[in-house]
């Protein structure tokens, strides 16, 4: 049963964008506002909000605190979205909610003619899934990650008590817009009630628009502006010092320490203590973040997919590889910046693997992303375009195990959706 409704799910990934979000509003009415009580954590930003999220999951779990967390998308399991003191909600309670969800939405608009037309996507109702869920478990904190941008996003029928915002850059313009400020007031929408926003973007547009809404907000990166960030290369740990205070990230990245902040300066809100936040920063775990699958030959998965994200892989992969020491596998969704993209990817390294991911939404074959590559004037020759992941991994390895082509690493890397195509098949998990 759970595969015909995740089925059903997948199915609506895609619809219109919405105008606003009063049917969301109705409907979390109609199922008796579950969470309403629950302090919640509303994150947003372009990219690090499931860094930041489980920061702050595995700190207020050290300190006593019952605490669901909610983020996207998940890599091997739609259960993964769903965490309840780290445990995943289960098949059953997703059967349970998703058909009692369906029948108030049918019954409703069977006796609202006006709403007949009323629509729910793929991501609003894994909302709604989940916050049926936690309303039963009634957490004392609840960590929610924006699905896209913010202001009208399925998570903004919540009222936040502190609203976080990780960063802004380029990413999914056709929805969010085209500029910073466009996208900056998109994701500054997730501040509704004038509460404490905490943030780690210097962005002037972001700023702006962060005290249109709220007179109560923190810029971590001003606020800790002595910050130390080293990079421990032998065991890919992240060493962070500011203001005599010394925490160690089980997370390789200097960008990471910006995330960090932003949970950092949450959990002392909470009037929690520096022992208990880095004994909860030891028990964090988060997937496809320059994680080692192997360390003989060095195979790393990273879900970087936009303009920030892979900049950020590359300074990653900057710090202990030369250039043309990895070989990338990597695809791209058509909604995606290919010319931002490509050019830093190519700045990497001179050996990259093009895989299909044409079985996703919005994805293409290994042959359609070298068209637009044409289209768009990118280099291709150098290019090894192969649909088959396991192909491409299995020549990777060869390159990688030749001790004479000067390659050390395999990087997997351009969408979580390749990610979870590379653990499905390759890992076998």
């Amino acid at each position: 049963m759970i595969d015909n409704i995740l089925n059903e799910l997948f199915n609506l990934r895609t619809g219109k964008r919405r105008e606003n979000i009063d049917d969301l509003k109705l409907v979390y009415n109609l199922l008796g506002k579950p969470c309403e009580s629950v302090k919640i954590i509303h994150i947003a930003g372009t990219n690090g909000k499931g860094s930041t999220a489980t920061f702050l999951e595995n700190i207020l779990l050290e300190a006593g605190y019952n605490v669901g967390k909610f983020t996207s998308p998940h890599i091997l399991k739609y259960n993964e979205r769903i965490l309840y003191n780290r445990q995943m909600i289960d098949d059953e309670e997703i059967v349970k909610n998703y058909y009692f969800l369906k029948q108030v939405i049918e019954e409703f608009k069977r006796e609202n003619v006006d709403f007949k037309d009323m629509y729910l996507n793929f991501f609003e109702i894994t909302t709604f899934i989940a916050l049926m869920f936690f309303a039963k478990k009634n957490p004392d904190f609840l960590v929610i990650e924006t699905g896209l941008g913010g202001r009208l996003d399925a998570t903004n029928i919540l009222n936040s008590d502190i609203a976080l915002i990780t960063n802004i850059s380029f990413d999914h313009t056709a929805i969010l817009g085209n500029s910073l400020k466009e996208i900056s007031y998109e994701k500054a929408g997730i501040i509704k009630n004038r509460e404490l926003c905490i943030y780690a973007d210097s962005l002037p547009e972001l700023e702006k628009e962060i005290n249109k809404k709220t007179e109560n907000s923190i810029n971590v990166i001003k606020k800790y502006c002595d910050m130390e960030v080293e990079l421990d290369k032998i065991n890919y740990k992240t060493i962070i010092k500011f203001q005599d205070k010394k925490f160690t990230l089980p997370l390789f990245g200097k960008f990471q320490a910006n995330n960090f902040l932003l949970a950092y300066e949450t959990s002392k809100f909470y009037n929690i203590d520096d022992e208990t936040i880095q004994k909860g920063i030891n028990k964090v775990f988060w997937p496809a973040r320059f994680e080692f699958f192997s360390t003989e030959p060095p195979v790393i998965l990273d879900a970087a997919h936009n303009d920030d994200s892979i900049r950020k892989l590359a300074e990653n992969l900057s710090e202990v590889y030369k250039k043309n020491e990895v070989v990338i596998i990597t695809s791209l969704l058509s909604t995606k910046d290919f010319e931002q993209v490509f050019t830093k990817l190519e700045k990497i390294t001179d050996k990259i693997f093009i895989t299909s991911l044409k079985d996703t939404v919005y994805g293409l074959t290994s042959a359609e992303i070298r068209e637009k590559m044409i289209s768009l004037n990118i280099p291709v020759d150098s290019i090894i375009f192969e649909d088959d992941i396991m192909t491409a991994y299995e020549n990777a390895l060869n390159i990688v195990k030749d001790e004479n082509s000067g390659y050390k690493a395999i990087v997997i890397c351009g969408s979580f959706f390749e990610i979870a195509k590379f653990n499905k098949i390759i890992a076998g998990k």
